[in-house]
């Protein structure tokens, strides 16, 4: 069967051998055959999100070590476990590496991903741009879609309109550029807040109206602006502290649902008493029915119809595994409507 590979394939990784480590040390590592429901990718290029250096410098999850981090991943399918019948050898894809265990992190040569985390990349759209969306795609999901969350409609290639608006707060994020064009492809209006230099990105992805986050009266300008206007309530992308109260007083000043999810958590003061705020974690939608249907039914299709655009730009730092930590350190230092990327892992 092809599905098995006769020679062994030699790993590479860039480990994180102890907690806090610094910088990232690169050695070889194991490889074995992906499990069931599984798929071996080999990395192409890989992305850089804000959870890795926050783990690097937190250890916030109390991992086990020595361990190897990073959630986004381009690159061609070289093993399936048994069970998977959707996807081929060969295949050229992108994927949002959720498990565990260091066979399971980005940073390496050769990942291991569930089937139901990984969708085709068209051959129009080059790896490093295309990886930019993994995370930011899954997490996005997480929010508007899960119950007890934003729970919209799913996204389709053509969505009818629903008369519907969101609030999302970060809309030129990696995470906000992906909740803008879900949230399009569900049917619903969206409203951004975002630098002024970056009005015009958000619209192309889709946004009706742009909110300046500086400005000492925004609740109050977008308050205006959706008067009249059903909200389905607040995506909570990005932002400094405040950010999450700000949507809160909105939403409660509107007519629609009083729902905020935020990819922080859930401040102690500041939410109005009728406004439930929930703290959104990617890897939930993989437990339920959303991340099946986005990674597998929704995303192959609408890369290749440019539903979806892989945004924002890559911002490419460095070559092969040994440039991962100067990601890291990018990435941390702030990077605005860009995606830390780093190319030519294998």
């Amino acid at each position: 069967m092809d599905n098995y590979l006769v020679k062994r394939p030699h790993n590479v990784a860039a480990w994180a051998l102890k907690p806090k480590q610094r910088p990232l040390v690169v050695s070889n590592a194991p490889y074995s055959s992906p499990p069931k429901n599984c798929v071996a990718i080999q990395v192409i290029d890989v992305a850089v999100n804000p959870i890795d250096w926050i783990l690097q410098d937190t250890d916030l999850f109390g991992l086990e070590y020595p361990t190897i981090f990073g959630s986004d991943v381009a690159g061609d399918i070289i093993e399936l476990g048994e069970g998977v019948e959707d996807l081929h050898v060969g295949q050229r894809v992108i994927a949002h590496c959720t498990g565990n265990g260091a066979s399971h992190g980005a940073f390496q040569k050769l990942a291991i991903v569930p089937r139901i985390a990984v969708a085709e990349l068209p051959y129009s759209i080059a790896t490093s741009r295309g990886v930019v969306l993994p995370l930011g795609i899954s997490t996005a999901a997480a929010g508007l879609y899960q119950k007890g969350f934003l729970a919209l409609p799913y996204p389709t290639q053509k969505p009818e309109p629903l008369d519907r608006t969101v609030l999302i707060w970060g809309g030129s994020s990696s995470v906000g550029s992906c909740a803008i064009q879900l949230a399009v492809a569900s049917g619903v209006d969206v409203v951004v807040t975002a630098s002024p230099r970056n009005f015009d990105y958000c619209k192309d992805l889709g946004a009706k109206r742009c909110f300046d986050y500086h400005d000492s009266d925004v609740e109050d300008q977008i308050v205006k602006a959706l008067e009249g206007k059903t909200v389905v309530g607040a995506y909570h992308a990005v932002g400094a502290d405040g950010a999450v109260q700000a949507c809160a007083q909105i939403v409660d000043r509107t007519k629609g649902k009083a729902v905020v999810v935020t990819v922080r958590g859930v401040p102690d003061k500041g939410i109005p008493s009728s406004v439930r705020v929930k703290a959104i974690g990617s890897s939930a939608i993989f437990t339920n029915d959303v991340g099946p249907y986005i990674w597998r039914e929704f995303l192959p299709k609408a890369l290749e119809t440019g539903v979806i655009v892989p945004a924002p730009d890559p911002l490419v730092v460095g070559e092969e595994l040994r440039s991962v930590q100067l990601g890291l350190d990018k990435q941390k230092a702030g990077v605005s409507a860009a995606k830390v990327v780093i190319t030519g892992i294998s």
